[in-house]
């Protein structure tokens, strides 16, 4: 990791919530992160959890979000809490000048998300979401095929049954280092039996989502899936199927078996003599266009610590290297699923120290928010395209908001409101 900048001294951060994903992915990555954070105290109301995760990580803990502000040991908060809780946190960090990064998805509105960026930026304060998903050892080796040219110009992404919704958005933002101008987006519901996939995850239906989204220079994103990505009913579990088409050949990805953890990656390359001129030349005016080589994609080991992504191919070595090397991994995820933790939190100190620009701003943050309004909008007419950026609040926007109105009795923009609800979680 030493070609990582590192700060003269690590970010103070206080980590908000305590529950599941704070405890069981964020906590056990704290040790590797020592260079570039140290958490000094951990809130939330739930004291049982709050003193466990706190005594874990040497911090103190606070069961009152208020007392904390109060105190104030941190220089800028991780919040790690439910999405509907992410607004009124954030501007609450942002409005005392703390720097803050919050979990994904990063709100449950546009108008939201709008006022988070406005209120940082009143502030000047800087806040980021913290998404990992575009940071996957498959999407970091898509990257680097990108920039070595060896698919020519890929201009097309094929996706099925993998993260569909705010994830992917943030991947294909990444991916394509632009942002999109419209989306289109089909729906159809289909009843099952119901069942449990977790305690507070009662299921009776599958909503099949289809979604284009088209960015600049031509470049189109094809987002397909449903609520079972997770094999569910024997659909195809995660990461799904996914293809990087460019003009000379493909990067496909793909789950193999019923559950997650098993994939396979490669690289399907055409060569010139799978193309006209080459044809013609040799008389032989069929096959043409089938890739006639294939290279499979490594993802090196060592122990459970994923140590780079690999293509050797004829004309050279593409690969991605991961600079970080996690000690201490979550128990029940992929190694690299840590990683990409890690990842983003690096990127949050560094930026704050003003080491380095963030890889995925506010800015990305709300265009994917928009992607999803955006499509769910065009869903809700029948498939009609949504110019992007989307101005003003869509129908789907007002819908959430009034739903979450009726859930928690207030308005979902108050601020001093939504700060007084606790959200625990079964």
């Amino acid at each position: 990791m030493s070609q990582l900048p590192v700060p003269t001294d690590p970010l103070r951060i206080a980590l908000i919530g305590a529950g599941n994903r704070a405890s069981t992915i964020y906590r056990p990555l704290m040790s590797s992160l020592k260079p570039w954070i140290n958490v000094v105290a951990v809130c939330d109301p739930v004291q049982a959890h709050c003193d466990a995760q706190a005594a874990a990580l040497n911090a103190t803990p606070y069961y009152d979000i208020r007392q904390l502000m109060k105190d104030r040991p941190m220089e800028a908060t991780v919040i790690v809490t439910p999405v509907e809780s992410h607004h009124s946190l954030s501007i609450l960090m942002s409005s005392n000048g703390i720097p803050n990064m919050t979990e994904t998805t990063w709100a449950s509105t546009v108008a939201q998300t709008k006022d988070m960026i406005a209120t940082a930026r009143r502030n000047n304060v800087i806040v980021r979401v913290a998404e990992n998903f575009f940071r996957f050892p498959v999407d970091r080796f898509a990257q680097t095929v990108k920039a070595s040219g060896y698919l020519g110009r890929i201009g097309r992404i094929y996706s099925y049954a993998d993260h569909t919704g705010y994830h992917n958005n943030s991947r294909w933002i990444a991916y394509a280092g632009a942002h999109p101008q419209w989306v289109q987006c089909i729906e159809h519901d289909m009843a099952h039996p119901a069942f449990y996939s977790m305690p507070q995850r009662y299921i009776e239906k599958e909503t099949l989502n289809a979604r284009f989204f088209g960015f600049p220079d031509g470049f189109l994103v094809m987002d397909t899936g449903s609520g079972h990505v997770k094999g569910h009913l024997g659909r195809q579990p995660r990461p799904g199927y996914t293809e990087w088409q460019g003009e000379l050949g493909t990067l496909l990805h793909r789950a193999m078996g019923v559950s997650w953890g098993n994939t396979q990656t490669e690289l399907r390359y055409c060569s010139a003599a799978k193309f006209a001129p080459a044809q013609e030349a040799a008389g032989i005016l069929s096959g043409g266009g089938m890739a006639d080589v294939i290279t499979p994609v490594i993802m090196e080991m060592q122990g459970r610590t994923w140590v780079r992504s690999y293509a050797d191919t004829p004309t050279g070595l593409i690969e991605y290297v991961n600079p970080y090397r996690p000690t201490e991994l979550p128990a029940h995820a992929e190694d690299w699923y840590g990683v990409s933790i890690m990842n983003h939190l690096v990127d949050f100190a560094l930026a704050v120290r003003g080491l380095r620009q963030s890889e995925f701003t506010d800015e990305d943050a709300l265009m994917s928010e928009m992607m999803e309004i955006g499509a769910r909008e065009s869903a809700l007419n029948d498939g009609k395209r949504v110019r992007l950026p989307v101005d003003g609040e869509l129908e789907t926007d007002a819908l959430t908001r009034a739903a979450l109105r009726q859930k928690y009795g207030v308005d979902p923009m108050d601020v001093e409101a939504m700060l007084s609800i606790s959200y625990p979680r079964p």
